[in-house]
């Protein structure tokens, strides 16, 4: 039975484990294109995305990673070095896929550089929505080689593009159970504005 909006989006979880079963470019790309209608005033789309399926972009993927660690001076030591590696294996080498999310950068407009920033985060919220709805589970994450510039033109996205998400995906394991969330009421966050 399909879930309403409302139940989606509240029981919708995040997940960094699932079924090894492969999802194919073709239907990751099917729930991008649904994903797309975030609201966006501009006049094209801000974002690009870069969709990791196959064992040979697997590896790539983790090889240019790891450098731009190293360039980084992120691996200080032996014990982060295999942290992170074990990490990275997790969410690359073994993530059934991984898509990598970019926006338009505006240095010169900051209103349109929030806008894109926006625009991108609908997009990816959308497409977890949707992609749950396959019993698809994700996780979204910015992990530290999202930062890095350099990475992201060797990645193959333009200069004024920047990386803003990592999002490991893969078949929802029906044998872990997912994890209740918890909010604040939203009468601690939420208020009339003359009150």
């Amino acid at each position: 039975m399909q879930q309403s909006i409302s139940e989606a989006i509240v029981k919708r979880r995040t997940s960094k484990t699932s079924l090894d079963t492969p999802i194919s470019f073709e239907e990751i790309q099917a729930l991008l294109e649904k994903a797309s209608y975030a609201p966006f005033h501009g006049k094209s789309e801000p974002w690009l995305a870069k969709i990791v399926t196959t064992s040979k972009e697997k590896e790539w993927l983790f090889e240019q990673v790891m450098a731009c660690y190293e360039r980084n001076q992120l691996l200080i030591d032996h014990e982060t070095k295999e942290r992170l590696t074990k990490k990275m294996t997790r969410l690359i080498l073994q993530a059934p896929a991984t898509i990598l999310f970019s926006c338009e950068t505006c240095p010169d407009n900051k209103r349109k550089h929030y806008d894109a920033i926006e625009a991108t985060s609908a997009l990816i919220q959308n497409f977890s929505l949707l992609a749950w709805e396959k019993e698809i589970v994700g996780f979204w994450v910015t992990s530290p080689f999202i930062l890095d510039a350099p990475l992201a033109k060797k990645l193959g996205f333009p200069e004024n593009y920047e990386l803003i998400a990592n999002y490991r995906l893969g078949y929802r394991d029906f044998d872990q159970p997912l994890k209740e969330a918890t909010r604040q009421p939203v009468d601690n966050w939420a208020s009339a504005l003359l009150s």
